[in-house]
């Protein structure tokens, strides 16, 4: 598709729909800078907060109708994306920036479907090894209705130096 052949196909889109678009194009391109840009832009990804009483991570996402299924609730996929990002959030928060890690496993139990508003997750670090760290979520919705949780397991990756 060409830019001319773009610009005709965003003419006729609803004002609403224009922003999403401006949105997404500003994401995509900040994911030349950081990766994940583009998929936290689309669920609207914010990193709230640590709660030391609670010892929680606390990240919320919110639920929008293109990441509905055709049931008309959120997508379990991106109810798993958004889990995901959380605790890789939280990883990566541990361990710092330079930090690398990857998810080796995520075990996701889907509870009730979410279908409006935004969603909340609270990620606890179960197990904080050498190598591997152990987390657990708890999604729930504006009701604290309990959406969904999950248990994963992230592997830090060896930082290797560049070379000059």
């Amino acid at each position: 598709m060409t830019p001319d052949q773009l610009y005709q196909e965003l003419k006729d889109l609803e004002p609403a729909e224009v922003e999403t678009v401006s949105r997404l194009v500003q994401a995509l391109k900040r994911t030349r800078q950081s990766p994940l840009a583009y998929i936290e832009e689309i669920m609207k990804f914010e990193t709230l907060d640590h709660d030391p009483e609670q010892d929680v991570y606390v990240h919320r996402m919110t639920v929008s109708d293109e990441l509905k299924n055709r049931f008309h609730m959120l997508h379990g996929g991106v109810t798993a994306t958004f889990i995901d990002t959380a605790m890789g959030s939280v990883v990566l928060q541990l361990e710092g920036d330079g930090a690398k890690a990857v998810t080796m496993n995520l075990h996701v139990h889907f509870l009730a479907p979410a279908t409006e508003g935004r969603l909340t997750a609270e990620t606890r670090v179960v197990k904080r090894g050498r190598t591997v760290t152990l987390l657990e979520t708890r999604v729930t919705d504006e009701r604290n209705r309990l959406i969904a949780t999950a248990s994963s397991t992230f592997f830090r990756l060896k930082q290797v130096e560049e070379s000059p």
